[in-house]
């Protein structure tokens, strides 16, 4: 099981803007900064918001068709992290790969088949559920006889893999440095996809 933003594609600097984007538009401003942004994948992305005090409507109208269009509107210039393609290729000859992610599963599956990643067999996005702990078990139950493993590259997913069961393996090239990953104590830390690959392979 994957997470997208920071594991698979190199998307921070356009999901801040555009999530920045999105809140002003939406009259609100007590997020201002990429840095604050990144802050809100400590834990659950969702749950965070709410504990700033933003409501279910307002993160739904933050989050909703405006952002979409703004993310759509950047999804040409998204790239996937150098050598993750082939990696995913590998690991799939021997493992079932879903996304699991709080972007939205329309854009993902729209990004996969841009860039040829046919490998996954599903996308799980925020969407269809907003707890990543609890896709990640509804996962786990799908395919109770293969072995569980949570690849992310925030604190937040470390905590939610580990929450669920699964094997937590943390990635350093996306949105949290390997210092803020081992607050959240994976069982693996990779560096590389070619690392990410002989651990899952």
């Amino acid at each position: 099981m994957f997470d997208y933003d920071g594991v698979i594609v190199d998307s921070l600097d356009i999901f801040a803007t555009t999530f920045l984007e999105a809140s002003r538009s939406c009259g609100y401003a007590g997020i201002k900064t990429h840095e604050q942004v990144v802050g809100l994948f400590d834990g659950n992305f969702f749950e965070t918001l709410a504990q700033l005090g933003l409501s279910s409507d307002k993160i739904d109208e933050i989050l909703g068709d405006a952002h979409k269009r703004k993310v759509r509107k950047y999804l040409a210039k998204v790239k996937p992290f150098r050598g993750i393609h082939e990696s995913l290729k590998s690991m799939s000859r021997g493992n079932v790969l879903t996304v699991i992610t709080s972007n939205d599963s329309q854009l993902v599956w729209q990004f996969l088949e841009k860039e040829g990643l046919t490998c996954f067999d599903d996308v799980i996005g925020a969407d269809k559920e907003r707890s990543k702990m609890k896709k990640i078990q509804k996962t786990m139950d799908r395919y109770q006889d293969l072995p569980a493993f949570y690849v992310g590259d925030t604190k937040g997913d470390m905590i939610e893999g580990r929450q669920a069961g699964a094997v937590t393996v943390a990635v350093t090239w996306g949105w949290h440095s390997a210092e803020k990953l081992t607050e959240g104590t994976p069982d693996y830390m990779v560096h590389t996809p070619g690392e990410l690959e002989k651990l899952l392979s």
